[in-house]
């Protein structure tokens, strides 16, 4: 097993695209920094005409909508922080399509180059090749959050002249739960890139995931069990890109229970849901 995980690791840092998708996350986070800006300086020229009435209800939204905006907490005359940056990139899942990007392609590489077939007769049980890359994924979704997190110190730094952090000892809590709620993302999206078996399918499911369009199937599901006599359920809250979008900026310990036990459920099964396809599988 551990030669496996080698292997994988070796094969990741070796891979182009994980470089060329790093590259093109600094490019938009600081394209981000740069949007947030020039919002919250025009927040700040509308609060000084006394007309921040309506900036100051939309700085959040209640429910999460199509797409992907990046939402910044901040209050008008308030100085921006990191922890502000971090939330909004986060909660938007704006992090997360570069991370489930990569797993589609790194998770299918070995697969669409056939190089799965040598190996996948030499070892002991092919659950475990599916083991070892939820492994090396755990790696790369940790590095590519700590990366996210340098670099949007240093756009703060380039674009805002000033490091505000926030509540530190809040920010480490946030961040650290996002982790693993990315992280369980990120095996979501192996296991459809290795149960679809197709780059294009997989990419275009993931991306649909972090853009929100599975909100019209919660909705039914809702429905559903609403006509069913349960009130006021919300699917969406059981779910892990719902929590990751849902996830306040300071996290109470039960919702940090609840955050941490649906990141361990969803990564958990899906990996072995994952490794049980992949073994019955004819490669």
């Amino acid at each position: 097993m551990l030669n496996m995980i080698k292997m994988d690791l070796y094969r990741m840092v070796r891979t182009k695209s994980m470089y060329v998708v790093w590259i093109v996350m600094a490019a938009a986070i600081f394209f981000s920094t740069s949007m947030s800006k020039l919002d919250i300086d025009t927040m700040n020229k509308e609060a000084e005409q006394q007309q921040t009435e309506s900036i100051a209800e939309t700085v959040k939204p209640e429910t999460i909508n199509m797409g992907m905006s990046v939402f910044l907490p901040t209050q008008p005359g308030e100085k921006v922080t990191v922890f502000d940056q971090v939330y909004a990139n986060l909660q938007a899942k704006f992090v997360a399509l570069f991370l489930v990007i990569f797993t589609v392609l790194f998770s299918s590489a070995d697969i669409g180059s056939g190089y799965i077939k040598n190996i996948g007769g030499q070892v002991r049980s092919r659950r475990n090749l599916i083991f070892s890359k939820a492994s090396v994924l755990f790696v790369y979704t940790t590095v590519t959050m700590l990366l996210y997190f340098i670099i949007q110190i240093i756009a703060q730094q380039m674009y805002f002249g000033y490091l505000e952090w926030g509540n530190g000892s809040e920010l480490l809590r946030y961040f650290g739960i996002q982790i693993l709620l990315h992280y369980a993302l990120v095996l979501i999206s192996m296991a459809i890139a290795v149960v679809l078996n197709s780059n294009v399918f997989s990419m275009t499911i993931v991306i649909c995931l972090c853009m929100n369009t599975m909100i019209v199937l919660y909705g039914v599901i809702n429905h559903l069990i609403q006509k069913a006599g349960v009130e006021n359920f919300q699917i969406l809250k059981y779910t892990v890109t719902g929590k990751i979008a849902l996830l306040s900026m300071s996290p109470t310990n039960k919702e940090c229970l609840t955050a941490v036990v649906i990141a361990a459920a969803f990564g958990i099964v899906v990996t072995l849901l994952t490794g049980w396809v992949f073994r019955k599988r004819d490669i």
